[in-house]
């Protein structure tokens, strides 16, 4: 036979030569050179067949081949430059105001679709499809930043997306500072903003944070802008920026405090004596809205200030007298302990402020030193199997990790003392707050039932996720609390997050 014959061990296709890893790139290489794109790809910034040429002038000048019929095929501005009444005919394209790495960028995706976005490229690359017209660039360009809003750059996006007319990242960069205005209001970036943006920003309804933090970020935000242009810091070099595009006017400052009022505004020299006046009256006289001028007198609803009543979560429906010496029963209290106060949401929410006032029983003994401890945990649900009986449900274990968050020392003086707690919590977290009486060494006897007698929390058994007592702060809010202990807190003021 003329035929060699395969070894029993041998199979037809095992008896094929293998083919090299490297015939099998070439063949590869050569199939993709055969369609459209290949080709397209292999012409991409060589001068074959090139019918116009891009120059950049740097220590060298350098020229950039390209096509005018790709071009004109990807971009109107391309198709009219070079197809239009008045089309170019000879000598190369000057390009000044992109850079050469950009355009090469840009040239290289009109011919193959091919793009790989990075943050340092996408505004020069944004500015480029703007000029040349191509949509689908900007596109992907206005993805590209929309996905990276973060904290730390959601200003400068916000600007630019102003600047390109971008409307979806222009609006959803709005929304994302609303959100978290209370972290991104305390970041660099926000310093950047130029002032008719910052306008945008201030005029938002939506601004989930207090008009105290508003007033201190423009504030450091004028006093940013005078450093950078070297001009003195003063009332005077301050209201001349915060006057212009009406910034000064955007704040709600009638809506502060008396005592935010003295210690932001007027140490910062911005207003005249007639607006300190004016301020002044509108703050300490209710209802008098005439009295404010040119400022805003309209309360954001992102950054609302609700105040919850422990009484009111623990007895709720007024099924209790507010008078706590209404209490005739001993099981009721207790000498002076710690209190324990767990609080969480189903939203983000900001604890602001805990105002400790604690109801002792014993006239003329009201002064204590208190310490109170701050924490947050962030908890972690653990689905177990299933039991193997007659309800068949799954159970839920919970776990978190601690995050100390300080600790305060209080001098109570007979009068409510409200401490600044400034906190926002996750849906997956919550704040406890552990609120210790410093009881002096030797003197324990002291604080017993003849010095410091307060009333207990009631106990409540039944939990509502996992916590004592539920409270509906709003339509959108549910708040989850516990509370052991001695009933030392009074109340604590929550700001609901948009």
């Amino acid at each position: 036979m003329s035929f060699r014959k395969l070894s029993q061990r041998q199979t037809p296709q095992q008896s094929r030569a293998p083919v090299s890893d490297a015939f099998k790139e070439c063949h590869k290489k050569e199939g993709s050179m055969d369609t459209i794109t290949g080709k397209l790809d292999q012409i991409c910034l060589t001068e074959e067949m090139a019918d116009v040429f891009f120059s950049f002038q740097g220590e060298n000048i350098v020229r950039i081949p390209a096509h005018k019929m790709i071009l004109a095929l990807r971009s109107p501005v391309f198709k009219a430059m070079f197809y239009g009444s008045f089309p170019q005919s000879e000598g190369d394209i000057r390009i000044e105001d992109i850079t050469l790495e950009t355009f090469k960028r840009l040239v290289k995706y009109l011919y193959t679709d091919h793009l790989q976005l990075s943050k340092n490229c996408v505004i020069p690359l944004l500015y480029t499809a703007q000029k040349y017209q191509i949509a689908g660039l900007i596109s992907k360009c206005e993805n590209y930043l929309q996905d990276k809003l973060a904290v730390d750059n959601a200003c400068t996006l916000f600007s630019h997306a102003k600047f390109f007319t971008m409307a979806k990242l222009r609006t959803n960069a709005l929304k994302f500072i609303a959100d978290d205005a209370i972290d991104v209001l305390k970041h660099d970036d926000f310093l950047l903003l130029l002032s008719e943006d910052l306008v945008d920003i201030l005029q938002l309804d939506s601004l989930c944070v207090q008009e105290v933090d508003i007033v201190r970020a423009v504030l450091k935000w004028v006093d940013h802008k005078l450093t950078k242009s070297k001009n003195k810091i003063d009332g005077k070099s301050r209201r001349a920026v915060l006057l212009k595009d009406g910034i000064l006017y955007t704040m709600a400052i009638p809506l502060l405090s008396l005592e935010e009022y003295t210690s932001v505004v007027i140490p910062s020299s911005i207003l005249t004596d007639e607006e300190q006046l004016q301020i002044f009256k509108a703050i300490t006289i209710p209802n008098n809205p005439s009295a404010c001028g040119k400022f805003s007198v309209s309360p954001r609803k992102g950054g609302r200030v609700v105040e919850v009543l422990v009484n009111d979560i623990v007895y709720p429906g007024n099924n209790r007298s507010g008078d706590i010496n209404d209490i005739m029963f001993s099981e009721y209290l207790t000498n002076l302990q710690p209190e324990n106060l767990s609080v969480k949401a189903n939203k983000r929410i900001k604890i602001k402020s805990v105002t400790l006032k604690p109801q002792f029983q014993q006239p003329g003994q009201n002064n204590c030193n208190f310490k109170v401890d701050i924490k947050t945990v962030t908890s972690v649900q653990n689905i177990l199997p299933r039991r193997s009986n007659m309800f068949d449900f799954r159970e839920v274990e919970s776990s978190g990790t601690e995050t100390d968050e300080g600790t305060l020392n209080v001098t109570f003086e007979g009068r409510a003392c409200k401490l600044p707690i400034d906190k926002v919590i996750s849906e997956n977290e919550k704040l406890v707050l552990t609120i210790k009486p410093c009881i002096p060494f030797g003197y324990s006897d002291m604080w017993g039932t003849n010095q410091h007698v307060i009333p207990i929390l009631p106990q409540k058994y039944q939990l509502i996720n996992g916590m004592m007592y539920q409270h509906e702060l709003s339509q959108q809010t549910t708040l989850y609390l516990a509370l052991t202990g001695g009933n030392l807190v009074e109340s604590f003021e929550v700001v609901e997050i948009c």
